[in-house]
């Protein structure tokens, strides 16, 4: 009996342990291909130095997540039926911040590869949500992103929305202890807002010129695509010099990258699951189109090392 134990029993199911782990190995091994071929590598990337007072680092001690702490988190991610990604104007916008605008969401599409919609402008509200901002001189209206957050968009949220988000040409500020706020979106809730206001020269009192015009459009591309990946539940980075790097001033926002780096480019590609070679080419052919060549040769070298 315990010979046919042994035999019947005991060494089947021996064998199929060793089964097992040599698959378990396996899968290890194409998992770790899949984690660098997939994503990005990690070469030609350039990490953050040692933040400096004034810098988002400094400032802000927020902790760091990783890939699988991304994943634990559990964050929203795009389903059938809810891959939309809907842009809310709110307030008035010129002929050309609206062209802007509007290549900016073009942008957002190809970065975020999900079909995008802009729905009809809606008015700032009246009263109750806004403060008067000052400096050298000037006064000017701030409103508080809680309005936006809090009670526009979670209202009326568009049923086949990923997510919502405002766009405005107000400024913004998220609390009395804040001067202002470029954008701000919520990890978990699907919404966000986001102010154009500063990246144009007449809000400092200057004349527009083609070149700041240029620069207005690649902020903007800049501030939607940040505030969207929070909305994808990306926190700031705060190893590389990445795209979801935190900005306390223009100055910090202007060095933040248009790219994801390896961390974060993982993350993202996990939750919506793109071909990262196709978007990178979409991206460069966009950024070419628009006259953004630094930018667009950035993306090139990147589709250049992922096919060595």
């Amino acid at each position: 009996m315990r010979e046919w134990i042994r035999k019947n029993v005991i060494t089947p199911l021996a064998s199929t342990n060793k089964i097992r782990l040599i698959l378990l190995v396996i899968l290890a091994i194409c998992f770790a291909y899949y984690m660098v071929e997939l994503f990005d590598r990690e070469e030609g990337f350039e990490k953050l130095g040692r933040p400096e007072p004034g810098d988002w680092c400094y400032t802000h001690k927020e902790s760091k997540q990783s890939f699988w702490g991304y994943v634990a988190s559990k964050p929203n991610r795009p389903v059938e039926g809810k891959r939309t990604l809907y842009f809310q104007p709110v307030g008035p916008f010129n002929q050309h911040e609206d062209m802007v605008m509007k290549k900016a969401v073009t942008f957002a599409g190809l970065y975020f590869q999900l079909p995008t919609r802009i729905d009809k402008s809606l008015p700032l509200p009246e009263k109750g949500w806004s403060r008067q901002g000052e400096a050298g001189g000037r006064k000017w209206i701030q409103y508080k992103t809680a309005y936006f957050l809090n009670e526009l968009l979670p209202k009326q949220i568009p049923e086949d929305a990923y997510a919502y988000l405002a766009i405005t040409m107000a400024d913004l500020y998220p609390d009395e202890t804040w001067n202002y706020v470029f954008g701000q979106a919520s990890l978990h809730r699907r919404v966000g807002v986001f102010s154009l206001s500063r990246y144009f020269p007449e809000f400092d009192g200057q004349k527009s010129t083609t070149k700041t015009e240029q620069r207005a459009l690649l902020r903007t591309m800049q501030v939607i695509t940040h505030e969207l990946g929070h909305m994808f539940g990306i926190s700031h980075c705060q190893k590389w010099k990445c795209n979801m790097n935190g900005s306390n001033s223009l100055i910090e926002a202007d060095e933040t990258p248009l790219f994801l780096c390896p961390d974060c480019l993982k993350k993202l590609q996990w939750n919506i699951g793109f071909d990262t070679i196709t978007r990178y080419e979409m991206i460069e052919k966009f950024l070419r189109e628009e006259k953004f060549v630094e930018e667009a040769d950035c993306f090139k070298m990147r589709i250049k090392r992922l096919r060595q």
